[in-house]
């Protein structure tokens, strides 16, 4: 025996319209995400860093270096030297770097935030 049902043609519309809605969330989703992976690995690349603070780089790695070979024993390198170089080198890339950081959690906030095209 056949079930028959009675289907409202408002009932259909409106499901196709859910659908739609869905289909159009899941495509701006899916955006959202991409550009958040690609900011992602800009962010954590150290090409990044070097070519945006190319002094502070070469300060920091020269410093580690340094600080690096006065752990060997016979050296009279100064670790002192070898540290103000390495905190020299991170202190005047940090504030932009943290500004870069709270720049994309604000723009990706708030374009979450806003209804996708109609």
């Amino acid at each position: 025996m056949a079930v028959r049902r009675v289907v409202d043609a408002d009932v259909l519309f409106r499901k196709r319209q859910l659908r739609a809605e869905i289909a159009r969330t899941r495509t701006s989703t899916r955006a959202t995400l991409a550009a958040l992976k690609h900011e992602q690995r800009r962010l954590t690349s150290w090409k990044t860093y070097v070519r945006r603070f190319p002094i502070a780089s070469l300060g920091t790695v020269f410093g580690v270096g340094l600080w690096l070979a006065a752990m060997r024993p016979g050296r009279q390198i100064s670790r002192s030297v070898a540290t103000n170089l390495i905190q020299w080198g991170v202190a005047s890339a940090r504030s932009r770097i943290l500004g870069d950081l709270l720049d994309v959690w604000t723009n990706f906030r708030s374009s979450g935030d806003r209804p996708g095209p109609d």
